[in-house]
């Protein structure tokens, strides 16, 4: 296929140069380079690369992938042998009983009943590629090498940003659980001291029933969050290939999120070749152009030579004379001349999955750009949605300290203390769910700019105008 035929209608990367000026304007986003190969690093989280590490070295899922690599290299490499000429050594000692009436010894009657005939033949095979079609076959099989490591990168990220996103789920949640033991112990206190007021004829029966169902609700909450952190924890540990119930040493914090994230100013330019999974479909497109090529080679005869050099005998005494030898020339020609149209229709049938992996690639290419959009647009939300929680939760320690030196003066009674500490503790936790929201979506960023990947190969099939 030309080049004209495979780039006819794929699609080029559409721009995304509103969006970034729009972002950069936020002062959420600045412009820079694409992440590093070792994105995760910018958490300064050692945990974290610790444990992204181990995943590298002993995730199954990987170690799989990565053997795909290898296979498709080596059957490269048997689809390119007939490039080549083919040479083959035969030894054969052959004991056969001749019939008396057979065609053989009728004309032959001095020949022995029971001769042993041996052969030792070097052959030589070669298939002139004039079409092409084994230089096509051969493109493919080391396209499809290519899909392969492409996709191995892929998963890898994957891998990676689940990893991640697992890690700080656990950070948060088990800020979460603390904040929802210090809720349970206030609500346990409130109703402790409504409780001896009922005992003393101060409080009437019916706030203590209400205030123990919130103490019921705060340890279910308890009891939910235990299981979401034994479950972030298993996850990580099946991540990095190790049992679940292993040891995961993670501190108990989850510190501010850097006030801006790095955006590329080249983001539309480079985006294919950053990101694996639209690398591995633009491979695959390449790969069913070569096979499209080998198809059409079908239609042109084979033309082929083998040739053979050697000894026959049926004693070995004579084996190794010179009118023991033997040698032969087979030039052969196969022209399909009536194939009731199966070779048309497999010309077809690969246009046809050429266009479908075009289409893909067209379908992917809209869908990246999407998700690079839509996150640039989560993330200034979060940012802003974070920063006015920041002053929600200064101001309701404000008033908690207000309600504190209340109390002191007699002015405020401790269920007023309580109240505070407990809307507080609520302030806090829509805090710490913005910011885990904020990890979120910078791993998606990261993950969406390809996590540090660029190709080594030039792109085969690229249009290089950008659609607006």
């Amino acid at each position: 296929m030309s080049k004209e035929e495979q780039t006819e209608n794929i699609l080029a990367v559409p721009t995304l140069t509103p969006s970034l000026e729009e972002s950069v304007t936020t002062g959420f986003f600045s412009l820079g380079d694409w992440p590093e190969k070792n994105w995760w690093e910018m958490f300064n989280s050692p945990q974290l690369a610790f444990c992204i590490e181990q995943a590298l070295q002993d995730n199954p899922d990987l170690q799989s992938v990565g053997k795909r690599i290898s296979v498709a290299a080596e059957i490269a490499k048997v689809v390119r042998s007939k490039l080549f000429p083919l040479v083959y050594f035969n030894a054969e000692d052959t004991w056969q009983l001749l019939s008396h009436h057979g065609l053989y010894r009728a004309l032959n009657p001095d020949v022995a009943i029971n001769p042993t005939l041996i052969d030792l033949t070097i052959s030589f095979n070669y298939e002139f590629d004039f079409w092409g079609k084994n230089r096509h076959l051969y493109r493919a099989a080391l396209g499809e090498a290519k899909v392969q490591e492409a996709e191995f990168a892929d998963v890898q990220l994957m891998t990676t940003t689940a990893l991640a996103i697992a890690y700080f789920a656990l950070k948060t949640n088990l800020v979460r659980q603390r904040l929802y033991e210090d809720l349970y112990h206030i609500r346990l206190g409130v109703s402790q001291l409504q409780e001896h007021l009922r005992k003393h004829a101060l409080f009437s029966v019916l706030p203590p029933l209400f205030t123990e169902e919130g103490v019921f609700e705060a340890k279910k909450l308890l009891h939910g969050i235990k299981e979401e952190v034994q479950t972030n924890r298993h996850l990580i540990n099946i991540l990095m290939g190790k049992s679940p119930d292993a040891i995961l040493e993670v501190d108990e914090d989850l510190p501010p999120l850097s006030k801006t994230l790095i955006i590329p100013d080249n983001l539309s330019l480079d985006l294919v070749a950053r990101r694996p999974d639209l690398m591995a479909q633009i491979w695959k497109v390449e790969k069913i152009a070569n096979e499209v090529g080998a198809a059409k080679a079908d239609f042109y005869p084979d033309i082929s030579l083998g040739a053979f050099l050697g000894l026959e005998s049926v004693m070995y005494s004579l084996l190794f004379n010179g009118q023991s030898k033997t040698m032969g020339v087979s030039p052969a020609l196969h022209l399909p001349i009536f194939t009731a149209g199966s070779i048309k229709a497999n010309v077809r049938a690969k246009k046809a999955l050429f266009d479908e992996a075009v289409y893909s690639y067209n379908s992917l290419i809209l869908r990246s750009v999407q998700e690079v959009a839509d996150l640039l647009v989560l993330a200034e939300s979060l940012f802003k949605q974070k920063e006015d929680q920041d002053k929600i939760v200064d101001r309701a320690r404000r008033r908690l300290s207000v309600t504190l030196l209340r109390e002191q003066s007699g002015l405020d009674s401790l269920f007023a203390r309580y109240a505070m500490e407990e809307e507080l503790i609520h302030k806090k936790l829509e805090d710490v769910t913005l910011l885990y929201a904020q990890y979120l979506a910078s791993i998606k960023l990261v993950k969406a700019l390809g996590g540090g990947y660029h190709s080594e190969y030039i792109l085969p099939i690229r249009k290089e105008e950008v659609r607006e």
